[in-house]
């Protein structure tokens, strides 16, 4: 008597076959995923402490600041301004907490972020919600890129933050 249960070898052979080819074409794909998440994460990440920056001064009805490399390359942070010149533009400022301060923002490994040839400049919110660009001009374009991908946030002067790109 012949028993029907289970599989051949040449059935196992076939669907591990089927599963390799698929592992082949699928894992190229999600790499590039994983890279191009990452500008996504890291540019919103960068509108979102813009965008807290904003709404803390216009609740507290204070001047707040965004500023790049602060405390390290590569990090952002949000800083209260105090209106004291030797706290808010003391050189160690970005190390010291007020009240009011944001964490450190830290961006991947790889990912940068500038404008143009340079860094962004450094961003100071009025208790309005208006938004200019200390020692640059308004609007300013932050491109967010790791290896081929890349996105932009649009800062304009009236508050607006907004993400363009691939």
């Amino acid at each position: 008597m012949r028993n029907d249960r289970g599989f051949t070898m040449l059935e196992l052979i076939v669907t591990c076959g089927i599963i390799g080819v698929a592992a082949a074409v699928s894992i190229p794909a999600m790499w590039n995923a994983a890279d191009r998440n990452k500008v996504i994460t890291n540019a919103e990440l960068l509108a979102g402490q813009i965008r807290e920056a904003r709404l803390s001064a216009i609740t507290h009805n204070q001047r707040f600041r965004v500023v790049f490399d602060c405390p390290t390359p590569g990090a952002f942070r949000m800083l209260e301004v105090t209106g004291d010149a030797s706290v808010d533009d003391d050189a160690d400022r970005c190390t010291t907490h007020l009240t009011n301060d944001g964490p450190p923002m830290y961006v991947g490994d790889g990912v940068s972020f500038g404008v143009g040839d340079g860094n962004p400049f450094p961003f100071e919110i009025s208790p309005r919600g208006q938004i200019s660009a200390i020692g640059g001009t308004m609007p300013q374009n932050i491109s967010v890129t790791y290896e081929s991908y890349s996105r932009t946030v649009a800062v304009a002067a009236t508050g607006r933050v907004a993400i363009t790109g691939q």
